[in-house]
């Protein structure tokens, strides 16, 4: 799916030419649209939020920024966001490696991603029948590399263990343990 710049204008005003001043735009993938999931906004408060997902949301949130689309397929021009946030998206996706690489088209130079998701150890991957994958940090790493991003695992432990050829190993262990896997992957411009 491709938007022409017409199209694009019309989504919404705040995604048109940046203004000196504007505040940073964030866009937060599959927040939640109160229609079968609560809404749930994780965008930090010195972020103007765009919220996608595939849902129309309901009544009492289009007073917010909305846009329905496909994580697969961002409706946005390249180098748009700041920030990009998919909290509990990517193992719902049909091609995770295809967002990954949407979002970061649709970063700016300096923009940040993050990325949650279960662990694949964790009761929680299995226990939805919508997930169609199971990641570990390792693949979710690697993902992120392919795609042009400098990844950082939110769980910096080990960082000061000695001797120090135990750090590694120790920070991996860490990091197959959490419920809940956090990735951060910066735009390498």
């Amino acid at each position: 799916m491709h938007v022409t710049d017409a199209t694009y204008k019309t989504l919404h005003p705040l995604i048109g030419k940046r203004r000196s001043g504007m505040a940073s735009l964030a866009l937060e993938v599959g927040v939640g649209t109160n229609n079968g999931y609560d809404f749930r906004p994780r965008t930090p408060v010195n972020y103007t939020p765009v919220f996608l997902d595939v849902q129309r949301p309901s009544e009492e949130l289009l007073e917010w920024n909305w846009v329905m689309g496909d994580a697969q397929y961002l409706p946005f021009r390249s180098d748009v966001f700041d920030m990009v946030l998919a909290h509990h998206v990517v193992e719902h996706l049909e091609r995770p490696g295809r967002f990954i690489r949407e979002a970061y088209r649709v970063l700016r130079g300096d923009g940040m991603l993050d990325l949650r998701t279960p662990n694949f150890l964790s009761l929680n991957a299995e226990a939805d029948p919508t997930h169609r994958h199971r990641f570990s940090f390792i693949r979710l790493y690697r993902l992120l590399k392919r795609a042009g991003f400098n990844p950082t695992l939110e769980y910096a432990a080990a960082s000061k263990i000695r001797p120090r050829i135990l750090r590694k190993p120790i920070h991996l262990l860490l990091n197959l343990l959490p419920e809940e896997l956090r990735i951060r992957g910066a735009k390498i411009p």
